[in-house]
């Protein structure tokens, strides 16, 4: 029989999409999932390091792990994601438990290790881990906002955009899983295609989503409010799938802040 292994997911929607894209290259070499931990033999840990209580609880449940491994109930724990990546060093010194601490997106590295091989032309395929008529599309991963109050670009790196035929790939491939609803993620959405198209075109990536045969709605989420693309509102108001909503985060109630790193993004643009 085939190993089974245990992913456990942390934090935020972004995640989870690298959670499926992980879980389905583990059943592509052979491996079978399992939710209970206590069934597993390998757990994997999709960690969070954003904000306190979500740090405070990826450490809790690497401790459990741990426990497990501890009471001989399973072989191996791995740390991977955004707690690994950013604090690798102290998790290997505090918890030495651990069998290996990855960073984010670090699928080869955990396929191989695991004595696998990365199915690199199906890497836009998921395992869906939530209810099946609608999935998160991850169109661009890090962030070029340099936020004194923010670590994503510090875990994430800097912006990097999918190009569109690989997005428009995956969403055929999600329409096949059953999927009907498409919620766009990413650290900023508002920024998708400006470094590897020369402008901002989330709202062309948004029509052509919407063209494909099976999706029903479209959901934007994390558009960030400064250079928001004009483009964008028509392509809501015109688009009938596409919901009448933008989903804005709050970056911080504290005007100095914001004002030091209104400083600082001015700085950055004219260097």
């Amino acid at each position: 029989m085939a190993k089974k292994v245990g992913v456990i997911t942390l934090g935020c929607s972004k995640n989870t999409v690298d959670s499926e894209r992980l879980m389905n290259q583990l059943l592509l070499n052979g491996y079978e999932l399992t939710d209970n931990p206590e069934e597993a033999n390998t757990v994997i840990l999709n960690t969070c390091g954003f904000i306190e209580a979500a740090k405070q609880e990826s450490i809790e449940e690497i401790l459990k792990a741990v426990k497990l491994k501890n009471e001989g109930v399973i072989e191996n724990v791995i740390v991977a994601g955004c707690l690994s990546e950013r604090y690798k060093d102290d998790l290997m010194a505090e918890i030495p438990e651990v069998d290996k601490f990855y960073g984010t997106e670090k699928y080869e590295e955990i396929i191989e290790d695991m004595g696998g091989h990365l199915k690199y032309e199906l890497l836009g395929e998921r395992h869906l881990t939530g209810q099946s008529h609608f999935a998160y599309l991850k169109i661009s991963e890090g962030c070029d906002h340099p936020c004194s109050f923010c670590s994503i670009p510090l875990m994430r790196g800097l912006h990097k955009s999918k190009p569109m035929e690989d997005l428009i790939a995956e969403t055929k491939f999600l329409v096949k899983q059953g999927v009907k609803e498409l919620i766009i993620i990413g650290q900023d959405t508002t920024d998708y295609g400006k470094d590897i198209y020369g402008k901002r075109n989330l709202a062309e990536l948004l029509r052509k989503l919407s063209l494909i045969e099976g999706i029903e709605w479209v959901r934007l989420m994390y558009a960030f409010p400064s250079h928001f693309p004009e483009d964008l509102i028509d392509e809501i108001a015109d688009n009938p799938k596409i919901v009448k909503y933008i989903d804005i985060p709050l970056q911080h109630i504290s005007d100095p802040v914001l004002k030091i790193d209104e400083k600082r993004d001015n700085s950055k643009s004219n260097s």
